[in-house]
Order: structure tokens, then sequence, then C-alpha cells
């Protein structure tokens, strides 16, 4: 076998001697599965979990060898495999043992149980009616040249949901999947050199109903409330305007409520965007009280034009209220099918792998507990 400073000079001058000729890069098969998860922080953007992870390659000089043979591992090809969203961890345990296939074609398993907090970057336009992909995302220091990332076929990568310990705030889904793609790392010496990386993740639903009744709730009475202004006569325009400026400071409060579950980020959540309409809509209402008392009331002493002003602001209110009920229950109802058929997808290649007793034995695990579990939105 070539050294590594051969085959770098080779590469870096392919036209002496001739072209050298590259080795196909080495498949490394990858299973996760998520023991624990916890504190799952939309603000910091991060969870914390307790994963145990399993790698699997090829050694074909270790090819029908005895099975209790002694191996330093050490000394054989290693993918180099490290995690990229971690950010803080122990790592209890790693270990490698060497397993063969029905053929005699040996496997070196590189397994490791990593307990942390890694980051994930929140997707969070639908807050509070949002659902968020937890991943361990697997890189390696050797390019795609050498080494490519592969889910494990012939292994369940699976979570244990029974042990989540944010239930109150999110449903877990009893799904795995796994996502290929490549990155490129400017630390190193070799540019526009791509790096495989493989993103494992579960999905999580927020428990939306604190939200409900904790602010959209409140603000909705809160802007209800300014049609109470149009109760007060017209021509005490300093009384409609004093409820009506009292109203909108309440909803400014509100509105920084909700920003402390969130973080900085620069777009809108439909959160944001129902508070702002109810801050809109007072302000509109108060800029009606304060031009009300300059109309010319000759024509019109019964008031029919604060009327037809009432009219109109009940019509605005009921649209927008109408339009973000259906825009919810409609990215609600895509998400519960997309959920749906990511988990149809997940069962058939596991009965595939464990056969058609794995559903009856995981659905007998999950009922002892269910009892003990809030489950208010199932998918």
């Amino acid at each position: 076998m070539e050294s590594k400073d051969v085959v770098a000079l080779k590469e870096e001058h392919p036209d002496v001697d001739g072209a050298v000729p590259k080795d196909p890069p080495k498949t490394v098969y990858i299973k996760a599965v998520f023991l624990k998860l916890s504190d799952i922080d939309t603000v910091k953007e991060q969870f914390a979990a307790d994963v145990f992870l399993q790698a699997r390659w090829r050694e074909k000089s270790l090819d029908h060898s005895k099975e209790d043979i002694e191996v330093d591992f050490d000394k054989y090809w290693n993918p180099d495999l490290m995690i990229q969203n971690r950010t803080e961890s122990a790592q209890r345990k790693k270990w490698c043992v060497l397993r063969f296939g029905t053929s005699g074609e040996a496997f070196i398993v590189e397994r490791r149980r990593i307990k942390g907090v890694f980051t994930e970057k929140m997707e969070l336009q639908d807050f509070p009616f949002d659902s968020q992909d937890l991943s361990v995302v697997l890189t390696s220091d050797r390019s795609v040249e050498e080494v490519t990332l592969e889910e494990d076929s012939q292994d369940l990568s699976t979570i244990n949901v029974t042990s989540f310990a944010d239930e109150q705030e999110w449903w877990l889904n009893d799904y795995v999947e796994s996502k290929k793609s490549v990155i490129r790392k400017e630390y190193t010496d070799r540019k526009n050199v791509e790096f495989p990386v493989l993103r494992v993740s579960c999905f999580a639903t927020r428990q939306f109903m604190f939200f409900v009744w904790n602010i959209i709730i409140i603000m909705l009475i809160i802007s209800l409330l300014s049609f109470a202004t149009f109760a007060i006569d017209r021509n005490l325009p300093q009384n409609r305007l004093q409820l009506a400026f009292t109203l909108t400071l309440t909803g400014v409060t509100f509105r920084f409520v909700a920003n402390q579950s969130l973080p900085k980020i620069p777009y809108l959540t439909k959160l944001d965007k129902f508070i702002l309409f109810s801050m809109i809509f007072n302000f509109l209402v108060s800029v009606w009280h304060a031009t009300v008392s300059q109309i010319d009331d000759t024509t019109a002493a019964d008031g029919r034009h604060d009327f037809w002003a009432f009219i109109t602001f009940i019509i605005l209110y009921s649209l927008f209220q109408c339009i973000f009920i259906l825009n919810v229950f409609l990215r609600y109802f895509m998400t519960k099918q997309k959920v749906k058929r990511k988990l149809r997808i997940y069962r058939e290649k596991a009965i595939r792998i464990l056969g058609q007793t794995w559903y009856s034995n995981r659905r007998s695990k999950t009922d002892r507990t269910e009892t003990r579990r809030i489950v208010p939105l199932p998918f």
C-alpha cells in the first residue's frame, strides 16, 4: 500500500509517469440510535441527546479470519468519523469489533456512545405550530474520493420515544431518517475538496396549546376590545384614544413576551404575524378615532360614517382571522401527511430488516407507558 505522501504527490502531478489509477471510495455504513432526547431549546437552537453510533466498513485483508482472532484495529484503515454539530459532549466509550458476513467477508465495526449538546438550525416560520428535525451530523476527515457515508441497510437506526424528557412541550415521532450531502472544510490545506456528510434525524412536533391559551387567545381578546371604543361618544375622541392607546401598549407587551421564546431571526413567525396584525389593527382604530372628530357632521348628524367605519373594521378583522386559521390548519394537515408518509416508509424498512414481529413488539412496549404520556396531537 502506497504511503499518503506518495499518493498526494501523484495527485499533485498527474502527468508524471502517466495517469494514476485511484481506488473507488470505501463505503461506511452508519447506524444511529437516539437513546434519550431532552432540553430542546428553541432560543439557543440546540438539544441534548444520548446517542449510540455504529459505523461498519469492509476490510478485505481480514476475510475468512477466525472470529476470535485478536486484531489491532489501529493498524487498519479508519474513516476518521466526527460529529459536526456537537458543541458539548462526554464521549463515554468507543470500541471496535470484527464481524463477518455470510460468505466470510470481514467488516470492522466501530461503536461509540456520546452524550452531549447538539446544535440544530430551527425552522420557525410556523412557530408555535412548527415541527423540527433533530439531527446528528456525521462527517469524515477523508474526502468523498476516499469514503462514502451511507445509512446501514442491514441494521435499523431507531429512537427510544419512551425516554423523551420534553413530552410536555414536544411530541416525538417514532422514526429516524438519513440524508446524504457534502461540505467543504475551509481549514484544510486542500482547496475545493468535498467531504461526505450523513445527517441522521428524528422529528419533533411542538405542543402549541400553551401559546394558544397564553398569547393568542389573550391577544385576540385585547384586539376585540378595540371595537368597544366605538361605544364611547364620537365627540369625546380623547376618551376613545385613551382606551385605544392602552390596548396598543398591552399588545406591545405581549410582543416582547413572545420574543423571549424565539431566537433573533430575520423573518416573521406565524405568532409574530398574528400579534403584529393585532397591533396594526389597534393602530388603525386609533387613527380613525383621532380623525372622526374632524369630519363635518352637518349632513350626517346621526354619525352614520362612524357606523360604516365600525362595519369595515369588523369585516377586515374577520377576514384576517379566517385566513390565519385556514393557513394554520392547512400547514398542520400538510405536516401531518408528511409525517405519516415517512412513518410508513420507516415501518416498511423496519419490517424488511427485522421481520413482521417488529411492529407488534414495539407497539406492546410503547403501550405499557402510553398511560403516562400526554398525547394531544398524535400523528
